[in-house]
């Protein structure tokens, strides 16, 4: 197992790919699923792109799928994904009554150029990204656990049914979201999101994160009107000295005592020559926090402070939402569950019931989904090893850490049971 595992991380490594243009990484799932008694969905049957903010065009789809093609993968079949949407989910019924199941893998990359430091296993040993993307944060590892799993489910000796979502986009927090309309959630009684690294010890099993944050990710477009910078500067109206005012003013935003914040802004893009009053600029940035009421009060200042800046500069702006995550809430119950497997395969040393994860993830929209409807949530870990830190060039994982996650997530489908369904 531990050999196949590797391969397909590394086959996944290698083809990296950005939210929502994952045409290689959907086509390689679907490549090692073929022939196998499962039932796969794609395109509006997986996800639905209207609605998605800044879904990628049709140029930048098909020039995922060309590159996609070159690396030797199927052209019908890719062709298809970057039309319809690279979301994929599997479905393995069960031989006996028991729970539905959701398990999410995420399978996008990071705009990150890898390093090719010799000191970095994907580029000592051959498999670094060849795309400019890179799997900095181990989804690569996320989607080769999963293809194991459904092929150590195939036997159907579990009770229950067991549905896999291999979500897009978990980066910039819209692929979730893209992904419920089309009803991959339907009927499921307990939910699982399984993520790697977090400079835990390989193989260490957590039965849950705490501490994952809420988020939302905004766009702000600031209008102003051109005029000669030195000829006619009162004609004008500075939509770059207006973003530039609301940045500072944003990333001074008060803390909160309550609850831990953060608000960045991460792009900006304006103005047109040196010598021209710039009309417009568009800034992008993301408020966070461990409590969603918290997180929703620092967008509405942000609104304020961007709404303060364009009546500074005489300007007009515009802000919209872009993606959102929430906060997650664990059934003690189910992280019960999934902590007494863990401790059965590898012993009190080798669990944590909990572990902080200072990050935001958008299952939590699929676990309060799942929740709301009356079912179970967890969210959990297996420690990676990780010498540096998710979302850097040097980010790996050690993958002694790839079996024990198969593991254990076969040992808790295949253990289950109906007993805490709707408790």
């Amino acid at each position: 197992m531990r050999d196949e595992l590797v391969r397909l991380r590394r086959e996944i490594h290698r083809h990296a790919e950005l939210p929502f243009l994952e045409v290689a990484t959907a086509a390689l799932i679907l490549r090692e699923l073929e022939g196998l008694p499962v039932q796969i969905r794609t395109g509006a049957a997986a996800m639905t792109i209207d609605g998605v903010v800044d879904y990628p065009s049709v140029e930048q789809r098909a020039e995922a799928a060309a590159a996609a093609v070159a690396a030797g993968f199927d052209e019908t079949t890719l062709t298809a994904l970057a039309e319809n949407g690279t979301a994929v989910v599997v479905d393995i019924p069960g031989a006996r009554p028991g729970p539905t199941w959701a398990l999410r893998f995420d399978i996008d990359g990071l705009p990150i150029v890898e390093s090719t430091s010799p000191v970095h296993l994907p580029a000592r040993a051959g498999f670094a990204s060849q795309t400019g993307a890179m799997h900095a944060c181990g989804h690569d590892g996320h989607t080769a656990i999963g293809l194991q799993l459904a092929r150590q489910l195939v036997d159907g000796d579990f009770p229950g049914h067991v549905r896999m979502l291999f979500q897009p986009a978990e980066e910039g927090s819209r692929g979730a979201a893209a992904m419920i309309p089309a009803g991959v959630l339907d009927g499921v009684d307990r939910f699982l999101a399984l993520h790697l690294g977090h400079s835990l010890p390989a193989g260490l099993a957590v039965g849950t994160g705490v501490g994952v944050q809420a988020t939302t990710k905004f766009r702000v477009t600031f209008t102003g009107i051109e005029a000669h910078a030195a000829g006619a500067p009162q004609e004008g109206r500075n939509a770059v000295a207006a973003a530039a005012t609301a940045i500072l003013h944003i990333l001074a935003l008060p803390r909160s005592s309550k609850a831990a914040t953060n608000a960045n802004v991460g792009t900006i893009a304006g103005g047109s020559a040196t010598n021209i009053v710039p009309s417009s600029c568009v800034i992008t940035g993301e408020v966070r926090s461990d409590d969603g009421a918290t997180c929703e009060d620092l967008l509405e200042r942000v609104r304020g402070v961007i709404d303060g800046a364009a009546r500074t500069w005489g300007v007009e702006s515009e802000l919209v939402v872009t993606a959102s995550a929430t906060t997650l809430h664990p059934d003690d119950v189910l992280v019960d569950e999934v902590v007494a497997v863990a401790r059965r395969l590898f012993g009190d040393a080798g669990v944590r019931r909990t572990a902080t994860m200072s990050a935001s993830d958008d299952a939590t929209i699929l676990a309060r989904e799942v929740q709301r409807a009356g079912g179970l949530a967890t969210y959990v870990m297996v420690g990676g090893a990780n010498e540096h830190p998710h979302h850097h060039p040097l980010f790996d994982i050690d993958e002694d850490c790839l079996v024990p996650a198969v593991r254990w997530l076969e040992e808790v489908i295949r253990s289950a049971d109906d007993h805490s369904l709707h408790d």
